[in-house]
């Protein structure tokens, strides 16, 4: 598997596995966000590949004056779940926001989907909001003390 940035022509591939985890850990009506995002984005976004195929995507944010950073958009092909795609792309961005000193918190905005997946990485629950995505879709506040990774 090769991590490498996001590039323009990542983004109808990228798109293609959304529209994969759709509706199990994505609402419809989230493909327009994640386009614009890819469009617009100028933060840290990096793709996973297999065989010169696309296979899943995640980013991070410094939220400016805070020592906070955000995992943003983590998402993989589920035709290859269980493949450790996932995993090396929050490995790979949780690597970069610790070389940043200033930076304490890691934060994430997921699902009831994948929530447990970033306990694995040291996440903790924060708190939970019923619906937010979609009907049946809720929000998972997790975060976690930025440190050098070490988890799965």
């Amino acid at each position: 598997m090769t991590i490498r940035p996001c590039q323009p022509t990542d983004y109808e591939p990228l798109l293609t596995v959304f529209h994969k985890s759709v509706p199990h850990a994505f609402a419809p009506e989230e493909a327009a966000d994640f386009s614009d995002f890819l469009r617009t984005n100028t933060d840290p976004y990096f793709i996973a590949e297999l065989a010169g195929q696309v296979v899943g995507g995640c980013g991070h944010c410094l939220i400016t004056d805070t020592t906070t950073a955000r995992i943003g958009w983590i998402l993989s092909d589920p035709d290859y779940a269980g493949s450790g795609i996932g995993g090396a792309l929050l490995r790979h961005n949780l690597s970069l926001i610790a070389q940043h000193a200033g930076i304490q918190l890691v934060e994430c905005r997921t699902s009831q989907v994948a929530y447990r997946f970033f306990e694995k990485f040291g996440f903790q629950l924060q708190y939970t909001q019923p619906d937010f995505w979609a009907p049946g879709l809720d929000l998972y506040f997790v975060s976690r003390p930025n440190e050098p990774t070490t988890h799965p």
